[in-house]
């Protein structure tokens, strides 16, 4: 590959994936890839940082980059949402990687900028969680996003606990419905095997998100339900974040992750009720959030914030 002298990279880094994009100075991508997720939350600094380190250091060599002609790095990680964990964490890469022009974000910072280019919208996000965050006269409001254990409706893990606790029930009574027929076919899950594959065997319940959206397109009640009252709970977000901001002029929303960022029954559904709200215009994301932090890292690429 050819040597390119001057250039940005960008890092989108959550428990899923860790995404890396490399662009020369006019924004055009020289390289993009993803790593192992590792999340911020879960590993500490020090772990975290020395995985991503490794997947930039492998990036950078990949491409047969020098790190010293970098003018930025821009970094987007979940679970950092304190300036103080982002403070910490930019000192370790740093360190790390003997190099100070890196600039660390939250996500949701990230995936503002790639999605609106720095301008103001909405981006609700539904993958394994939920949360809805939006840039409105440079300042960013969150709703949402509380964790799978107390919130982060209309996300994976609430989809599929919900279904679950649904069809529990619905062994109780000895019903027979689809979902079940779908979940036996998919995973090998039944009423007798639930519990253990559960507990004891660490199923990732976000899992089954699809087959529930699946099932609920093809008619299952159990699943529509559950879908209704996702697309109900991620709705509520958008008219919370309004309410609270006070916005009244037309506004771009993007959907972003796994479960509402392709097309599904459970989009299409979720595209019907936000246009019954008038000033909420939902778009299609200009970039992905990595590339979101590249634009960080340009603008801020003259300091050492």
């Amino acid at each position: 590959m050819k040597k390119t002298i001057g250039y940005y990279a960008g890092i989108d880094s959550g428990g899923t994936k860790c995404e890396i994009i490399i662009t020369d100075t006019d924004k055009k991508v020289i390289y993009l890839n993803s790593f192992k997720g590792i999340h911020y939350s879960v590993a500490g600094v020090r772990l975290y940082t020395d995985t991503v380190s490794d997947y930039i250091i492998k990036a950078f060599k990949k491409c047969n980059l020098d790190l010293k002609e970098c003018k930025g790095i821009g970094i987007g990680i979940a679970g950092a949402r304190e300036e103080s964990d982002r403070k910490k964490l930019q000192s370790s890469f740093r360190k790390k990687l003997g190099y100070n022009y890196i600039h660390i974000h939250t996500d949701a910072l990230t995936a503002l900028y790639g999605a609106f280019e720095g301008e103001d919208g909405i981006i609700l996000i539904s993958g394994t969680g939920s949360v809805l965050y939006g840039l409105v006269n440079g300042k960013i409001t969150r709703v949402g996003g509380w964790g799978r254990i107390i919130g982060d409706e209309g996300g994976g893990y609430w989809i599929g606990k919900r279904a679950l606790n649904l069809l529990a029930k619905e062994f109780d009574k000895g019903n027979d419905v689809l979902l079940a027929k779908e979940l036996k076919a998919e995973f090998g899950i039944d009423k007798n095997n639930l519990n253990d594959r559960i507990f004891h065997q660490n199923f990732d319940i976000q899992k089954i998100t699809p087959v529930v959206i699946r099932s609920a397109e093809q008619g299952c009640k159990l699943s529509l339900q559950v879908v209704s009252e996702a697309v109900k709970d991620l709705t509520e977000h958008i008219r919370t974040f309004l309410s609270i901001t006070g916005v009244r002029r037309k506004i771009r929303i993007a959907f972003i992750g796994s479960v509402i960022e392709n097309k599904n029954f459970l989009s299409d559904q979720l595209n019907i009720e936000i246009k019954k709200i008038k000033n909420v215009e939902v778009v299609i994301k200009k970039h992905k959030p990595s590339f979101g932090a590249v634009l960080l890292a340009s603008e801020n690429s003259t300091g050492k914030k």
